[in-house]
């Protein structure tokens, strides 16, 4: 059982049974690049182009928002968690059976959907067994999660640009196959995402920035939350369903959620490596909540307990790519308690 509630309000409220009027599905994306055509390391972000990508993921944005905030409410609310199944499952189904995401018409579409299917599924797999009904819908739901998943794995795998498979966006990938792995019970997929999370594990500095995000400039920090809220999520599933991480993988994640925290704390040591002063605000109470719900399921590979404290008065914390309320999902649920992540041995010297 999971004690907690979910961190934002399910729509609609949550006395009624009533299903919510989802948004039309999202086939086709044909959107370009949020930054300047000029900025080879897409560090001066195109304003015109922001906002037309924003527009053309809008409705799959909203989609998951609702998704989320049923299939959370499913997890703590005996009482409705059938109708919130029930209302998850056909929504998600109409996408599919509409083959949601089917037409990706440019690089980037291609490159940044991963984490609408991410997740759309981690909502499903929420609800999938909190009813017994809709078998048809399930069926179709998991041949999209299926079709989607061979998707990403061949095209990160071949044909993504070779810089992005090195950052952030194949990292989204590897949460959204996960999630499709779990509910295929499909160990390739999850192989799959384990490869890609060690490929860019291998990059991290020894001071814990990863090098493909400090490539970013002014938006760096900014840039490492995003790659570490896909790799910890991640991580945190394939962890918690008895897979082990080496030594040297789990020490790469830790530099790097340490660096990402002691730049929250002086953005100004981000700079130093970045070249540019950040757009993150100073201080961890200053963030955007979405940014650093992650948090929570790094907590589940690791015990922090002085991190714990420091999370409690920002709690719930949520982010709807990842699931939703995230301190729901992790904290407050038995599976996925801290230290996942093997204790570690003494360095040779140290006592």
């Amino acid at each position: 059982m999971i004690l907690a509630a979910a961190a934002e309000p399910p729509a609609p409220d949550a006395d009624s049974e009533a299903c919510p009027v989802f948004p039309a599905p999202t086939v086709t994306l044909d959107y370009g690049s949020r930054y300047e055509e000029s900025s080879s390391d897409r560090s001066e972000l195109d304003s015109a182009g922001n906002e037309e990508v924003d527009l053309a993921l809008k409705d799959a944005d909203e989609f998951i928002r609702q998704l989320d905030g049923l299939a959370n409410d499913a997890l703590v609310n005996p009482v409705l968690a059938k109708s919130r199944a029930d209302c998850v499952i056909s929504g998600i189904a109409v996408w599919a059976n509409a083959g949601a995401f089917s037409a990706l018409e440019t690089e980037n579409a291609r490159m940044t959907y991963a984490s609408r299917v991410g997740g759309i599924a981690s909502a499903y797999r929420q609800v999938r067994d909190k009813t017994e009904d809709l078998s048809e819908e399930k069926t179709a739901i998991e041949a999209w999660l299926r079709k989607n998943a061979d998707f990403l794995t061949e095209y990160w795998s071949n044909d993504a640009p070779p810089k992005a498979k090195m950052g952030n966006l194949r990292l989204w990938a590897a949460f959204a196959v996960t999630e499709a792995a779990l509910i295929l019970r499909e160990p390739d997929y999850i192989n799959w995402a384990l490869d890609s999370q060690r490929t860019i594990l291998a990059t991290v500095d020894e001071n814990g920035s990863m090098p493909y995000e400090m490539r970013r400039g002014a938006y760096a920090l900014h840039y490492q939350l995003h790659a570490l809220a896909p790799l910890t999520a991640s991580a945190a599933l394939i962890c918690h369903s008895d897979y082990a991480y080496s030594e040297d993988e789990q020490a790469a994640i830790e530099r790097a959620v340490a660096f990402a925290l002691e730049g929250i704390a002086d953005p100004g040591a981000v700079a130093l490596v970045a070249g540019k002063p950040q757009t993150v605000r100073q201080g961890l109470n200053n963030q955007e909540p979405f940014s650093i719900a992650f948090l929570e399921a790094y907590l589940s590979l690791e015990s922090d307990a002085a991190l714990d404290r420091k999370l409690a008065p920002l709690r719930p914390l949520s982010n709807s790519k990842l699931g939703g309320d995230l301190t729901l999902l992790y904290r407050n649920n038995p599976a996925m308690q801290p230290g996942c992540f093997a204790p570690k041995t003494a360095r040779s010297g140290e006592q």
